[in-house]
């Protein structure tokens, strides 16, 4: 296992700067400038969660550019790498990004080399293509990415996307909000090459409301609406408000060890994002249990059910016609 993949849990751990990271105990701040931004919800639930927060004034920003310091800081904390205030080579590391500058010095995230004038110049705002170099580091493919390329790791590893038509824009400032989320995806892929190497346990995962929240969040197709009550997860994929449109519930039962993905809509018409959750339960599976998913769901049967192992994982379908709900239960062993 490569040095840098020992990430336990999934955390956004994000202090972009001192004022930030002050202000992070205020976890329930309202953010007047996300309504409507492509990032909603993730920056929303790091600041919920307590390991971001917005500016005095209600914003966080998002569109706004991120330093190398803050980027490497965010890295470094995401993370959970201990950190000391040390001297480096550097010649400007005066500053609250000192403790970071020697953690990512020490773990090869960064290199004197690669700086002119032995300056990391720390309030520069950090380009894509330097960031795609920092995040394939911290995935612990950096031969990989000497040898292919920062820029096309960073895609292989599905941490940055790219446009329609691939284009990371390398030479473009990254954005805050784009740091939050590529954050989270360099996270989730960590967990789950552990999670492959057997340093995480399969399941029970996401066995409460708030692990299954979170489990949501941190899904990429997921842009809608989130909301607990009791020991259930509703989901809102067109983010409307409405209570008619939470078309999506998860449930873990603790005495069955099971969690129940209930879908009161056709399979097929949130295909991406019941893909990605699949994917956590059953990985390369997810292909088959969508398909059998969507099959039943499309019956003509007024009830029915499957009970199928999907890699090592039984699951059951259950089509309800009196309740118009097709349930997926996923059992831990």
């Amino acid at each position: 296992m490569k040095k840098n993949q020992f990430m336990l849990t999934v955390v956004v751990a994000l202090a972009f700067n001192p004022v930030l990271h002050a202000q992070a105990a205020e976890a329930k701040q309202q953010l007047n400038d996300m309504d409507g931004h492509w990032a909603r919800i993730p920056v929303e639930q790091a600041v919920q969660s307590g390991y971001v927060s917005g500016y005095a004034d209600g914003t966080f920003r998002p569109n706004k550019p991120v330093t190398r310091a803050e980027l490497l800081a965010a890295v470094v904390k995401a993370q959970q790498l201990k950190v000391a205030n040390m001297d480096t080579p550097f010649l400007d590391d005066t500053g609250w990004f000192r403790p970071y500058l020697a953690a990512g010095l020490k773990i090869s995230l960064l290199k004197m080399p690669e700086y002119d004038s032995g300056k990391f110049k720390p309030n520069q705002a950090i380009t894509r293509g330097e960031a795609a170099r920092l995040f394939v580091r911290a995935a612990g493919e950096d031969k990989a990415g000497r040898v292919k390329g920062y820029v096309y790791m960073s895609k292989q590893l599905g941490l940055m996307k790219g446009d329609a038509a691939g284009r990371i824009g390398m030479d473009r400032n990254m954005t805050r909000a784009e740091a939050i989320v590529v954050i989270y995806r360099l996270l989730n892929w960590q967990s789950a090459q552990l999670r492959a190497a057997g340093g995480l346990a399969e399941q029970p995962a996401y066995a409460s409301t708030e692990e299954l929240k979170q489990l949501i969040l941190s899904l990429e197709s997921f842009s809608g609406d989130v909301m607990v009550s009791g020991q259930t997860v509703l989901l809102n994929p067109e983010g409307s408000g409405k209570s008619a449109d939470y078309k999506l519930v998860l449930e873990y039962d603790s005495r069955k060890k099971a969690t129940t993905i209930w879908l009161y809509e056709k399979p097929s018409l949130h295909k991406e994002l019941l893909m990605e959750l699949l994917t956590r339960y059953v990985g390369e599976s997810a292909d088959t249990a969508y398909r059998d998913a969507v099959k039943l769901g499309a019956g003509k049967a007024l009830e029915a059910r499957l009970l199928k192992t999907y890699n090592g994982k039984k699951i059951i379908m259950d089509k309800s016609w009196a309740s118009k709900s097709l349930a997926i239960i996923i059992y831990a062993n």
